[in-house]
């Protein structure tokens, strides 16, 4: 079991009370914490229940080195076409950049040099407004992408980004995750369904022509058309499609996993909530679910925002569990609240600005007492190294 230094912040004050005062750093292990999520049945299933009252006030800060291997910076190409602001998905020898309103998808390879745009922004065939979910297919050299509001899957040529075909949908997708399994010629589809698509599916499988070859009935989970809501896919775990709807007018819910052999959702993971809903999300790792909770909200000339937020980390094998809080050991341990996003498709990647990369580190190299001469050193190295007018700096780990 990994161990961690453990103090205390006030997390989820709301919901537990406030935390007491900063105690001591001392090694604590998940051995040593209660049970905050026994296996309860659920119908045919033994679900994972995360009750927050059996939770400790105290927050484990956790490296993130200890989950990751390969924990390195990329410097992004810094040639005008290359120049991103952000969005990055990273498949292991490629990675992908932008894709939303603004921004049109780039494909880099694994060391930050800019390949090639990924199609185009536009109403065109094969062309995109902003995009939801990305897939790569090294083998058959495919790009593969699902825009907002898509009729289709698009696919590129990884070679150089331009359109192939796409791969025709069975309804309209709002807002949709997938997987494609090249080899069996399958599209394992998830999607956020408006109550107002007629005879919707909220999960599926089809061929690559669109015919559908198994699906769920998206009424038990279908939501008014508001974009706010979301749909997720994180594609951790390996073989499993994980699925969960965020609704932003909270609702109570599980964490899923697709088992197509059986068609139909399994729930693995859930809060108990026995008042009123509040917003939240799920992750997984591999030896772990995360639940990322909403504190504080917040408003701006743009709308309510999340402002303050926790996150819980409950082992799967134990249940045993505790508030977390994931630091960049890489960046002067800078602490990532919501860092539980930035796992997907078995990495990490932490995108940010030199210059505010190098405004931390400068912050925590004025207190060299609290860090060992090691520490100092290759955070000295890093700071040094920076330019602030570079290409977004990417911090890229593969999930052990």
């Amino acid at each position: 079991m990994k161990t961690y230094s453990l103090f205390c912040i006030p997390a989820l004050a709301l919901l537990l009370g406030a935390c007491g005062s900063k105690q001591p750093a001392s090694e604590l292990t998940f051995d040593n914490l209660p049970i905050v999520a026994p296996l309860e049945a659920v119908g045919p299933d033994s679900v994972r229940i995360l009750h927050l009252d059996k939770l400790s006030k105290d927050t484990l800060s956790i490296p993130l080195s200890q989950y990751l291997e390969d924990f390195h910076l990329i410097r992004l190409d810094n040639r005008d076409e290359a120049l991103t602001a952000g969005g990055t998905t990273f498949f292991g020898n490629y990675l992908i950049t932008g894709g939303n309103s603004r921004e049109g998808c780039r494909l880099f390879d694994k060391e930050g040099r800019f390949l090639c745009k990924v199609g185009n922004k536009g109403q065109g065939p094969g062309e995109y407004w902003a995009v939801h979910d990305k897939q790569i297919d090294e083998t058959n050299r495919r790009i593969y992408l699902m825009p907002w509001n898509a009729k289709s899957l698009l696919v590129y040529n990884l070679d150089d980004g331009s359109y192939l075909s796409s791969i025709p949908l069975p309804t309209l997708v709002p807002k949709g995750v997938f997987s494609v399994d090249a080899e069996q010629q399958v599209v394992t589809v998830g999607m956020l369904a408006f109550n107002s698509i007629e005879d919707a599916s909220v999960v599926w499988q089809q061929d690559f022509e669109g015919n559908v070859l198994r699906k769920i009935d998206a009424a038990p989970y279908s939501v008014v058309p508001d974009f706010n809501n979301e749909v997720q896919h994180n594609g951790n775990v390996p073989d499993t499609f994980d699925f969960f709807l965020f609704h932003w007018a909270p609702e109570k819910d599980s964490l899923y996993h697709y088992l197509p052999d059986e068609n139909r959702l399994q729930p693995v993971f859930a809060l108990d909530m026995p008042g009123e809903p509040f917003q939240h999300g799920y992750y997984e790792l591999a030896d772990c679910f995360l639940a990322d909770v909403t504190l504080e909200t917040a408003q701006n000339q743009y709308g309510t925002y999340i402002s303050k937020r926790a996150t819980i980390l409950v082992d799967k094998q134990t249940g045993k569990g505790a508030f977390v809080e994931f630091v960049n050991d890489l960046a002067g341990n800078m602490p990532l609240p919501y860092a539980c996003f930035l796992f997907n498709k078995g990495y990490f990647v932490h995108s940010i600005e030199p210059g505010e990369l190098a405004l931390h580190l400068e912050n925590v190299l004025s207190q060299p007492e609290e860090w060992t001469d090691a520490q100092i050193d290759e955070w000295t190295k890093l700071k040094d190294s920076i330019v602030e007018n570079d290409n977004a700096y990417l911090f890229v780990g593969k999930l052990k």
